[in-house]
């Protein structure tokens, strides 16, 4: 793989060069990427207290929805 030595060192100014380099270096190299993401955690549901009014509630459960929501589609993919 003498096409990585093209890649520049990775810094905190220069990802979208590098990312492409890499991908280039990949490719001459007939390489696949592999992602390993951990499994996203659940959210919790939110819990209704004693003290809480319906106004409360709502914004609890308001909150709660994006999250929710973002949990559901992520693991979709």
């Amino acid at each position: 793989m003498s096409c990585l030595k093209d890649v520049p060192i990775l810094r905190g100014d220069n990802y979208t060069e590098w990312r492409k380099k890499v991908e280039l270096a990949f490719v001459c190299a007939e390489l696949d990427w592999v992602v390993d993401e951990p499994q996203p955690v659940r959210p919790t549901e939110p819990v209704k207290e004693a003290t809480d009014d319906d106004a409360a509630w709502g914004k609890k459960r308001g909150d709660y929805a994006p999250l929710e929501m973002s949990y559901i589609i992520e693991n979709q993919k």
